[in-house]
Formats: structure tokens, sequence, C-alpha cells
């Protein structure tokens, strides 16, 4: 029996030492800034605005690998596993993206108020301003008197209203649908809203509403007209600063 105990003591202790780190890591608040910065451009739509995740990603507060990273040696390797993860994050952004997370974490557990969002407004109004007008050819699509007026009322939160910017979608059967145009070898051009399409296959709704599917080969012409074809673009040339900037123009239109 004493035996037996003081085996399961043993086995307890060794449990126990495997619980992962026990110091917690000093988070610097200057590399925090910057880790923040980092989330909002890659990680905020997957992990929502206070990182307690979303239905495409997990609670980054209460993951183990967050818990127990220490400066980036669980965060990096994480970020860089999966298809979704593509942001090509250098070492030294792996160590600040885990200061915020850790700065993160330490709120949440010392006011125990999960539900604060994440203050993406951190730019500067006239430069976004300058952006939409000029850089980002916002401005050929829409108006701060037209289709944005009041948009900071009607989307308040400042997270939302980022990610609806950075990823717009479009709405099933509204206005505006991708559309595409097929033209098979010595056929008539078939088009109207696409349904699906990939290497292989390419699908639509013809005019007449009927569904339309053909095989993708060279003699069959493929024209797509994605309206937010530009917003997509876009994506590939904002820097950190021309997201930033442009939030907080949007912010004030109210």
């Amino acid at each position: 029996m004493l035996q037996l105990l003081g085996r399961s003591v043993l086995i307890a202790a060794a449990v126990l030492s495997q619980a992962g780190p026990t110091e917690r890591q000093r988070v610097d608040n200057a590399a925090a800034e910057r880790g923040r910065s980092l989330y909002a451009q890659y990680c905020i739509n997957c992990h929502g605005g206070t990182a307690k995740g979303t239905d495409r990603g997990p609670d980054l507060i209460r993951s183990a690998i967050v818990l127990r990273d220490r400066l980036g040696n669980g965060i990096g390797p994480a970020a860089r596993r999966g298809p979704t993860h593509t942001a090509g994050l250098t070492d030294a952004q792996v160590v600040d993206l885990s200061h915020f997370l850790h700065q993160r974490v330490e709120a949440i557990a010392s006011n125990r108020n999960a539900r604060g969002p994440l203050n993406v407004v951190t730019g500067n109004v006239d430069a976004g301003r300058a952006f939409f007008n000029g850089a980002g050819k916002c401005s050929s699509c829409h108006s701060p008197d037209g289709d944005l007026r009041g948009i900071a009322t009607r989307i308040p939160v400042a997270v939302n209203l980022q990610q609806r910017f950075l990823f717009p979608t479009l709405t099933r059967g509204g206005p505006r649908q991708v559309e595409v145009s097929v033209t098979p070898g010595g056929g008539p051009t078939v088009s109207g809203p696409l349904v699906r399409i990939d290497d292989f296959n390419v699908s639509l709704r013809d005019g007449a509403g009927q569904y339309r599917s053909f095989r993708r080969s060279t003699n069959v012409k493929v024209e797509v007209r994605d309206p937010l074809q530009t917003h997509h673009e876009l994506l590939d040339l904002y820097t950190d600063a021309d997201m930033h900037n442009v939030l907080a123009y949007l912010v004030t239109l109210k």
C-alpha cells in the first residue's frame, strides 16, 4: 500500500512538473504596441477584436499555446502552421505578437472583463483622408457624402468597421454579384452570376436563371468580374499605417 501510495505521489509530481513555465513573461509595452498592430493586421479577422475567438478561429486568451508561450517559442510555430497562417512573420514580429497576447491575458486576468474591444483607432485622420482620395483610389467608388455618409454611426464598433472595409462581402441575391462570362470554343458566350470556379470547372446561372457548368480547358475563355476586386488587391498594397489611417478617417464619418 505504501509502495503504491509512493508511486502515486511520484506520478503526480511528474505531471505537475510538466504543467508548463510558472514564471510569467515580463511584458514589454513598446513591443506589445507593435504586436497590437500586427494582430489587427493579420489575426483579428479570425480570432476577434478581444482575441476571444470567432467561428473562424479559437480563443487565444485561454489557449494553452499562448499561456505556455515565452517570447514566441509557442506562438511562432503555431502562427506558421496551417493554411490560414500566411502572414510570414519574422522572428522579431513573433516576439512582438507574443508580448501583445500576454498583455491581453494579463489585462483580462486583472479585471475579469473580456468584453473590452481592441482599440484599433490609432491612425492619423488627415493621412487616412489623403490615402482615401489618393493612393488608395477609394474615392473612385465611394463618397463620404454618398454611400459612406454616417458609416461610423451605422457601424459604431471600430473593429467591425475595420473588418468591413478590409474584407467586404457581397450579399447573396443583392444588386451586386460576381459575374462571369464563359465562351466555349466555337460556341456562344454565356454570362451570369458566378456560382463556383476552380482550376477545373466554372459554373453560373444564366439570364434565365438556369444552372450552367463548363469544363475549363485551353479553348474555353473565362472572364470574371468581381465588384470587390479593388478591395482584394488593396490587401497586398496596404501598409499597417495605411489601414489604421483609413480607419481613423472613416470613424469621423458620422
